[in-house]
């Protein structure tokens, strides 16, 4: 049983929803690392740079926070490509 306290996923036990890194959060999506870390720089999607005055960020998301803004926005994954045989 999971429930929401203070914008975080709070399991029944008490342990908070883990921050996952750009990979995973990306193949949790369906899409390119690289657009993952696009969407987050250009805020379309939640994300938190570990080090906000780092030239270069290391991002990390909460798959929750993800799947809730992408159930609830425009911005959807690509659709894989139709191949032909």
């Amino acid at each position: 049983m999971e429930t929401v306290n203070s914008k975080r996923l709070v399991t029944c036990w008490g342990t908070p929803e883990p921050y996952v890194d750009g990979d995973t959060a990306a193949a949790f999506l369906g899409i390119t690392r690289r657009t993952l870390l696009n969407w987050a720089r250009d805020r379309k999607i939640p994300g938190y740079p570990l080090d906000p005055t780092s030239k270069k960020k290391d991002w990390r998301f909460k798959l929750s926070e993800l799947d809730s803004h992408m159930l609830n926005s425009r911005l959807q994954p690509p659709e894989p490509p139709i191949r032909r045989i």
